[in-house]
């Protein structure tokens, strides 16, 4: 025999601007107007409390405690709903009191919404909730997969400590969906490889029956041949991405590269590095550019659940951070041989951004990877005329900065005055992107990349000299 009972979780929410309430399947979730502080020690943030009231069947030999263990799963499913709706993790960590008994728990019935610091995702929630019912097991899996690598990614913000396994926790999601679409791919290549087989037999002028009979007697041999082990994760990331409308040169070479990451921190390899960077991990990271990555990572994944789900709340923020993508190495070097054009080129393209993300920053991540002299004389020559033009502001003093730290070993006389005038421009107004100044050599230094100038004028210490120094 069975009965019923009910419980009642607490949490404390990050977002402390947020209304909600929705119902999913046996449990009913909704704020309580209630304002909370939670953390510990110094780190104490203002929360909005949300509670969480399932209802469950029990055997009757199970006791109350059971209440718990019953209402996980719906608990869960609506912290990975909120988490993705406010991009904060809501996880069993932030809970704020629990109970449970036999006796209802009463509360207000409302309409479906969501508010999120003044902004109504109210349609995007009942998208959502749709989806899950439709399609529970893999819009719940791609919604825990995604709460968990964010909430791995924000326990690593002060020492890089789970950015490898938030980056695989990452990758879980673009399997899914590289699965979902399989075979899909597979059918669509098939059928492009069969129209290409008939439209080969015709050039030999068989009747359409020998046309037919020939590719029945070819098309396992050529699919094999032609597809075989070629659909491998990152080709298939990229139909879902083409399908969804998200793949462009940059995304795409992202993807190559952070399967190579991927890989590296799913079977292993030698991690000793000699020199470190701030934040300090306290292990051995097998990726250099972790933060970076990851933040990628997170748009990106939040972007591709979206675009499956259908709703729109992550294309601003992806649209926003896809313009820092690196440009795929082939165009930069066209670029910097002046083989590639962009139209209506402009000294401001390189601070505002343009189709290819060709600009002051990728440029200087460009160098970084491949820190070679050669490199640098062929960036000089391209890129002296606007160099020397460009005026330094507030906004794009950082990305200045960097490349002019590259460019004060420069042998053209003029363009190592410019640079070094920039460096010491900058650092006096306090507007080098850095926590520090001198924090930009220990980033190169990390990545192996020598800079004689600049290592000069830390050592002399000629930073003093610049007025207003932080």
């Amino acid at each position: 025999m069975s009965i019923m009972s009910y419980s009642q979780h607490y949490y404390n929410c990050k977002v402390n601007n947020i209304e909600v309430y929705f119902e999913y399947n046996n449990s009913v979730v909704f704020d309580t107007g209630e304002e909370t502080i939670a953390g510990d020690g110094w780190n104490t943030y203002k929360c909005k409390k949300l509670s969480v009231i399932t209802k469950c069947e029990l055997e009757q030999y199970g006791g109350p405690s059971e209440t718990h263990r019953y209402s996980r799963g719906d608990n869960l499913v609506i912290q990975g709903i909120i988490t993705f709706l406010t991009g904060i993790p809501l996880t069993i960590y932030h809970s704020d009191g629990d109970s449970g008994g036999i006796i209802p728990i009463e509360y207000e019935k409302q309409e479906i919404h969501v508010k999120i610091d003044d902004v109504d995702y109210s349609s995007d929630l009942i998208i959502i909730l749709d989806r899950l019912n439709k399609e529970p097991e893999l819009i719940i899996t791609l919604l825990d997969r995604w709460r968990k690598a964010i909430y791995l990614k924000e326990e690593s913000c002060d020492a890089d400590l789970y950015y490898d396994e938030a980056t695989l926790s990452f990758f879980h999601i673009f399997e899914l969906f590289g699965e979902s679409i399989a075979d899909e791919l597979k059918n669509k290549l098939e059928n492009n490889i069969e129209s290409m087989m008939y439209q080969h037999f015709k050039s030999y002028y068989f009747t359409e029956a020998q046309t037919k009979q020939m590719v029945e007697q070819n098309r396992k041999s050529v699919n094999s041949l032609l597809i075989g082990d070629f659909l491998n994760l990152a080709i298939k990331v990229k139909y879902f991405l083409e399908k969804y409308e998200l793949l462009d040169d940059n995304v795409s070479f992202f993807i190559d590269n952070m399967t190579k990451v991927r890989n590296a921190i799913a079977h292993g390899r030698i991690t000793y590095q000699k020199v470190f960077i701030w934040p300090l991990s306290p292990f051995f990271n097998l990726s250099k550019d972790s933060y970076e990555n990851i933040e990628f990572l997170f748009f990106l994944s939040a972007e591709m659940i979206s675009k499956y789900i259908g709703i729109g709340c992550w294309e601003k923020e992806w649209n926003e951070t896809k313009k820092f993508l690196m440009p795929p190495n082939h165009i930069i070097s066209a670029f910097l041989e002046n083989s590639l054009a962009i139209d209506n080129f402009n000294y401001g393209f390189l601070v505002q951004g343009n189709k290819y993300n060709i600009t002051w920053r990728t440029l200087f991540n460009y160098y970084v990877k491949k820190p070679k002299k050669t490199i640098r004389e062929c960036m000089e020559v391209a890129m002296k005329d606007s160099f020397m033009n460009t005026p330094i502001d507030e906004d794009n003093a950082p990305d200045i900065f960097n490349i002019s730290i590259i460019f004060a070993d420069s042998e053209d006389s003029n363009i190592k005055q410019k640079a070094i005038e920039n460096v010491k421009t900058i650092i006096s107004n306090g507007w080098y992107g850095w926590s520090n100044f001198k924090d930009a050599y220990t980033y190169l230094d990390f990545y192996s990349v020598t800079v004689v100038w600049y290592k000069e004028f830390l050592i002399n210490r000629e930073y003093l000299e610049c007025r207003n120094t932080n």
